[in-house]
């Protein structure tokens, strides 16, 4: 990555990166380490806007430009099936893989490795039986981040 920065989220720290071509990465993290301002900075920028909104319940959606290249063909296909997700609304690990074609266990290793926290929205796949199941190693924060939504279109 060529460019990378850290937000303070109400879910914890958020780390994103961004090479010339687009964002790259926006995950959970640990401690900071510095940032790095190098090409591709403009989309760490534009991921910090999308992600202030998204906490302020503006129902964000993400129109920057992503850079996936170092990801598989059917990992990218997901994650647009999950882009298309609606705000608010929630899939099951099983309908999705039904409407792909992919085993519902595909599926969770898909969200599992999905890199982009908030643009991917992974939290809203969910299991059959509506359990909302993990969260790759931040246990409460899917819960949160369905619960704002829900909130919001309360409102």
């Amino acid at each position: 990555m060529t460019a990378w920065g850290y937000f303070a989220s109400p879910v914890g720290l958020i780390r994103a990166a961004a090479t010339a071509a687009g964002l790259a990465e926006a995950r959970l993290a640990g401690a900071p380490s510095h940032e790095e301002s190098g090409p591709g900075w403009e989309y760490v920028l534009e991921y910090f806007d999308f992600a202030e909104a998204y906490f302020r319940g503006r129902q964000p959606t993400w129109r920057g430009r992503l850079d996936l290249s170092s990801y598989k063909p059917n990992q990218i296909r997901l994650w647009q099936a999950v882009m298309q997700i609606p705000y608010g609304q929630t899939v099951s690990y099983a309908e999705l893989g039904r409407r792909l074609g992919m085993h519902p266990r595909s599926v969770g290793a898909g969200m599992r490795a999905a890199p982009l926290l908030l643009v991917i929205p992974a939290h809203r796949v969910i299991h059959a039986d509506g359990r909302v199941g993990g969260f790759a190693g931040f246990e409460g924060v899917k819960q949160q981040l369905l619960d704002l939504e829900k909130r919001t279109l309360s409102l």
